[in-house]
């Protein structure tokens, strides 16, 4: 499973937000994590998911994307 990325444009959409702070600020007011990247923050899909509490699809152990070191 590969998580889908969601760009600092994205969420300028998504939240209606047109600045980089009010989007952040928006993302931390509704508990998404994010990371900080060359163009701006940026999240997934997955982040935004479990935010709105909806269950996260579970890998099985023989996905073979899963990598036990």
């Amino acid at each position: 499973m590969t998580a889908t990325i969601v760009t600092l444009d994205q969420l300028k959409i998504a939240t209606g937000y047109s600045s980089a702070s009010a989007v952040e600020q928006c993302l931390r007011k509704n508990g998404v994590r994010f990371l900080y990247g060359k163009s701006g923050i940026y999240t997934t899909v997955d982040a935004l998911n479990a935010a709105m509490g909806l269950k996260l699809e579970q890998q099985s152990v023989s996905d073979p994307e899963i990598h036990i070191l």
